[in-house]
């Protein structure tokens, strides 16, 4: 994915608008992550196959429930975004990439969507978590596009790409190694962990390359918070023994917050180059 920043051609009802879907598309992709994560997290298969949850039926249908209303919002708000990114895609070139990746999600998750119940494949668990994340990126790269006041040229930045893939890729195999962990299999822990160590270099380089950039300081700081954070939470979880579904949870909701902090700074990365 490759942001660029808005020209001040149209009108700020469109940009508005498009900015907010952005922003609310962020939080209910999150909340969708969420409520799939807590879920997956809560579920074992019994000895006779079929898979059960450690949540209190109550609590499980409500889960449920917010998954699907967010779900059904974010599925309208791509509609939406897809219409006025159409109509204005003349004066709006920013926005097109982006609600692109936005509708390709969403139409992918609606798609494996009936396929996700009772996670009877691993593939699609592992596909409906790296799709969602995507589709919280690319929300979030929506609204920072035209959240920016200056028209500047697109500069190529390999290492965005190359720690955006692997950054991807690490997040799946969180994903097939928790599908996997409730199924009685562990070793995917041990790649996860191993792609944790590449990811996390990527991620500090980037890090520290931004770090004398006033415009991006604070962004740095969080950042980097949350990655240190992320490693110790990830350390911890090897080191206990059987599930703890509460550190787990708190380990895998960082990674969407780390992306969508990886996309501003890339767009900052741009801003700070023109200066």
């Amino acid at each position: 994915m490759s942001p660029s920043i808005p020209e001040k051609t149209d009108s700020p009802t469109s940009v508005g608008g498009l900015r907010s879907i952005g922003a609310l598309g962020s939080v209910l992709a999150f909340t969708i992550l969420g409520a799939s994560i807590l879920l997956r997290l809560s579920t074992h298969f019994g000895v006779d196959g079929i898979p059960q949850s450690n949540l209190p039926l109550e609590y499980e249908n409500a889960i449920r429930m917010v998954h699907r209303l967010s779900a059904s919002s974010l599925g309208l708000l791509a509609l939406v975004a897809a219409i006025l990114c159409w109509i204005r895609r003349a004066s709006l070139p920013q926005a097109v990439q982006p609600v692109a990746w936005v509708v390709a999600a969403t139409l992918l998750l609606a798609v494996i969507g009936p396929l996700t119940s009772g996670y009877r494949y691993s593939s699609v668990t592992i596909a409906n978590v790296v799709a969602g994340t995507v589709l919280l990126a690319a929300c979030w790269w929506l609204r920072e596009a035209l959240s920016a006041v200056e028209q500047i040229t697109w500069t190529q930045r390999p290492i965005f790409r190359v720690t955006l893939a692997i950054f991807l890729l690490h997040v799946g195999l969180g994903a097939a190694s928790s599908d996997f962990e409730m199924r009685g299999t562990h070793w995917v822990a041990f790649v996860h962990s191993g792609s944790a160590m590449l990811t996390t270099l990527l991620l500090g380089s980037i890090l520290w390359d931004s770090r004398k950039s006033a415009q991006s300081a604070r962004l740095v700081v969080a950042m980097t918070g949350l990655l240190v954070i992320q490693v110790v939470l990830g350390l911890v979880s090897l080191w206990v023994t059987g599930r703890t579904i509460g550190l787990d949870f708190v380990h895998a909701m960082l990674s969407p917050l780390l992306l969508a902090g990886l996309v501003s700074l890339s767009l900052k990365g741009v801003l700070q180059e023109s200066s």
